[in-house]
């Protein structure tokens, strides 16, 4: 769904200045305390998180409970705008999903241009509400909420497909504890095998929804409800008023508000739904600028529950946590930005010399881009975090072997430069306030 808010006045000056003044701190760091030491910091702090939680998944598992007898009336609401490929899948899922009670559907057409409202029309057993203009994602979920006639509210995306048991699995979570607002599900990527994009994208997923979301929910502090589904228990929903319509990362925020205002959040990792992910990296990159822009532009808003103990583990970890996962990204971007130029001007500068007496040789020790004390580092952080990327397959019923090693490798060496680019993008822009963009 489209939609575009404004963030404010834009400021290139400041900008420029923010960006100099990183800059000159990181390489004068660099020139002085050297590149193995400044790249050290972020990394660590990286390895402590990835470590506390390795610690909690490991100390406590989540008991199996029974469940329960009588199962409250579910809703499914699907936002939907110009999702022609996607909206009969995603509710034909929906409808065969083996959820013990009855299941009112409700699909809102944001406005679409393309064939979704004559697919919404043909759909037997779904109500369609139609916005006469395009609000965005989080306006078109209220107003079906609005219309939601079950005590418990899924909302499900428009190109997200859930497994039959999926909705059955986050009731019951729900239903543990009375204080719990929302269960959270095991988010895994549609067709994997479709690009080279999406294998190294499933790596991702697997940590992020799998091992980390399980070792958050044992530290009782998860950090988002994903947009692909979330279950939410009405009365907690409409206590907090639904989604921020001006928020463009409105399942972030959401899950920041229900713990601000008391409610826990569960998370099911029986409950398993595909989503369909982006193919270009210029997708990818429309769709991390935003979630990163999100977080930054919440952080500001919740700054108070930073470091505050009343909050637990989200407030003194969680979320401290997961800001400095962004701020380490914006220091290894411009490290290797600072490495690249460096490098380069030594290559030109050989070249110039060996030209200069007429005789080129291959001697390009001097071109080496790391130590082998970096090497020994890079081993350090990255074992603990392949070993839960080993858990994560194990919870997906997969195997981690010699297969997985070449998406891997992708992702390690490839994809984290790539991402890490795109939270220094992220905060360059939400620094000079450019506008909010939802795709």
């Amino acid at each position: 769904m489209s939609l575009e808010i404004s963030a404010g006045k834009p400021r290139p000056i400041v900008t420029a200045l923010v960006v100099v003044a990183i800059a000159a701190i990181i390489f004068f760091s660099i020139s002085r305390i050297g590149y193995f030491w400044v790249m050290l910091a972020p990394n660590l702090v990286l390895l402590l998180v990835t470590l506390v939680m390795l610690f909690a998944f490991f100390e406590k598992k989540p008991e199996k409970k029974m469940a329960p007898k009588d199962y409250p009336r579910l809703t499914v609401i699907l936002p939907v705008h110009n999702a022609q490929e996607t909206i009969e899948k995603a509710i034909e899922r929906v409808r065969n999903s083996d959820y013990p009670y009855g299941i009112e559907v409700i699909a809102v057409d944001d406005a679409s241009t393309d064939s979704s409202p004559q697919i919404l029309a043909k759909l037997k057993g779904v109500k369609v509400l139609t916005m006469k203009k395009n609000v965005g994602k989080a306006a078109a979920l209220n107003a079906g909420a609005k219309l939601a006639k079950g005590e418990v509210i899924a909302f499900v995306d428009a190109d997200s497909y859930v497994e039959k048991t999926a909705f059955k699995h986050a009731v019951e979570a729900i239903l543990e504890d009375d204080e719990i607002g929302a269960a959270t599900c095991f988010i895994r990527v549609a067709d994997a095998n479709k690009s080279i994009l999406r294998k190294v994208q499933e790596i991702e997923y697997y940590t992020g929804f799998g091992f980390a979301a399980l070792a958050s929910h044992l530290l009782d502090a998860i950090f988002v409800t994903p947009g692909p589904t979330t279950v939410f228990r009405k009365t907690a929903f409409e206590k907090i008023h639904g989604f921020d319509e001006h928020n463009i990362t409105e399942d972030l925020e959401m899950a920041w508000r229900l713990r601000r205002h008391g409610f826990g959040i569960a998370y099911s990792p029986d409950s398993i739904v595909y989503t369909e992910v982006p193919d270009t990296i210029k997708a990818l990159y429309r769709q991390r600028l935003r979630w990163y822009r999100g977080k930054l532009f919440n952080v500001r808003k919740y700054s108070d529950m930073l470091f505050n103990k009343k909050y637990g583990n989200f407030g003194l970890f969680m979320l401290p946590g997961s800001f400095s996962a962004e701020f380490a990204g914006i220091v290894l971007s411009f490290s290797f930005v600072y490495l690249l130029f460096r490098q380069a001007a030594w290559l030109a500068s050989y070249l110039a010399s060996s030209l200069a007496v007429g005789t080129l040789s291959l001697d390009l020790s001097g071109f080496a881009l790391v130590g082998t004390s970096a090497i020994a580092m890079g081993a350090v952080i990255v074992i603990p975090w392949i070993f839960a990327l080993y858990l994560s397959y194990g919870m997906a019923g997969r195997k981690f072997g010699l297969r997985q090693v070449p998406q891997l490798f992708l992702f390690l060496f490839f994809y984290g430069t790539v991402v890490s680019f795109f939270y220094c993008a992220s905060f360059i822009k939400e620094v000079n306030r450019s506008d909010y963009k939802w795709k």
